[in-house]
């Protein structure tokens, strides 16, 4: 599972021992959560799908999937998922973080 972001963003999930990933309403008619996909970064038009600015897609968290998300209504859930609530990932499920060169 990945989780895309800008620098300020990996810089405050980055620093801390376990990822805290914070839930927020994001624009549109979508639910509050935590947001993760299954594309990575070598997806073409990875912004536009995620429909989200390309400042948030240089950086990635990845982990292992615990198979505890919900997926996005319609069909961008084969690829988006999310927390309603704030969603921590363990040192045991971290797989990577870092810059995507995007």
């Amino acid at each position: 599972m990945n989780h895309f972001t800008d620098k300020p963003g990996y810089n405050g999930i980055g620093s801390q021992v376990t990822w805290h990933f914070v839930a927020s309403r994001p624009p549109g008619n979508h639910p509050k959560g935590a947001y993760f996909t299954t594309l990575n970064s070598s997806e073409p038009n990875l912004a536009e799908k995620l429909r989200i600015s390309r400042e948030k897609i240089a950086f990635v968290f990845q982990f292992q999937d615990a198979g505890d998300l919900q997926s996005l209504r319609g069909g961008r859930g084969r690829y988006i998922f999310y927390s309603e609530e704030d969603y921590e990932v363990e040192q045991e499920r971290q797989q990577f973080k870092g810059a995507t060169g995007l």
